[in-house]
């Protein structure tokens, strides 16, 4: 595995945890994308709920707000997951242009890259997605790790361990106490592995890129 970039990263992504806020912006957006059955939702949920209960920096709440959507059916079409997480109370829950871009399918590449803008970090999954932007972007094996875990279906808890990673947005024990109180039953221990290899797996930019 290795990083392509086609974009330099930005300095954001280099620093502590303790100023993301105030290097990134006081309001950071991320989408989640692909196809219903893929958990997109639940990724956002997570996110969401870690930022809002568990987060402090430098003594400040964090806050989270959370929208969603899917295409005409809810499984097999596409998903759309977007949060917002600020420093201060946000009403407006829309997202125009993130500046995280997380992608499970080819579908939802096509979809939703659009959206994109220059500064978008974007985070893909190696297998699902096929396409590769001219922005700065991350190659996740979400699904092949997933399978050799025992759970295809916990490929999401791996795409958002790396967002985590990649971005300092939270930290992992937030979000796996949110993991906690979210997984349905039976599949709390499954989640929680998947979001530390995903977290592992962001981590190996860092030794590689």
């Amino acid at each position: 595995m290795a990083l392509k970039l086609k974009a330099p990263v930005p300095r954001s992504l280099n620093i502590g945890r303790s100023s993301i806020f105030q290097t990134i912006r006081m309001k950071t957006s991320v989408r989640f994308a692909g196809m219903g059955g893929q958990g997109i939702n639940f990724a956002g949920m997570v996110l969401a709920r870690a930022a809002s209960l568990y987060e402090r920096t430098d003594g400040k709440e964090a806050f989270a707000i959370q929208t969603q959507s899917y295409g005409p059916a809810a499984r097999g079409e596409s998903s759309k997951c977007d949060v917002i997480i600020s420093d201060q109370r946000t009403f407006y829950p829309f997202i125009d242009r993130p500046d995280f871009l997380v992608l499970m399918s080819q579908p939802a590449y096509e979809g939703f890259i659009e959206s994109a803008k220059p500064s978008t970090i974007v985070i893909l999954d190696s297998e699902g997605v096929e396409s590769r932007p001219e922005l700065t972007y991350y190659d996740i094996p979400a699904l092949r790790r997933a399978e050799e875990l025992g759970s295809r279906g916990a490929a999401n808890m791996i795409m958002l361990g790396a967002l985590i990673q990649i971005s300092g947005l939270i930290s992992l024990e937030s979000a796996i106490k949110a993991v906690s109180e979210l997984s349905p039953s039976g599949m709390l221990e499954g989640n929680e592995k998947a979001l530390r290899e995903g977290y592992h797996q962001g981590k190996l930019f860092q030794t590689e890129g």
